[in-house]
């Protein structure tokens, strides 16, 4: 188990959480805008990005609107 912040609050997840099943875990859109330590991610390296303890996570649900 690692310690990681998301939106400023601490939680525990697997060693190896990727981003898409944190975002899975939280109930967010697999589209939400992620960022990690300060930088933006793509969506497609939200399967391939693994968690590192002590991350600083930002998610933000993007919102459609017309």
């Amino acid at each position: 188990m690692i310690t990681i912040r998301v939106n400023n609050k601490e939680m525990t997840v697997e060693t190896d959480c990727t981003v898409d099943k944190l975002l899975e875990k939280l109930d967010y859109s697999p589209r939400s805008s992620v960022w990690i330590n300060g930088r933006q991610l793509l969506l497609k390296e939200y399967t391939e990005t693994i968690l590192q303890d002590r991350d600083q996570v930002k998610l933000l649900r993007i919102l459609g609107g017309g």
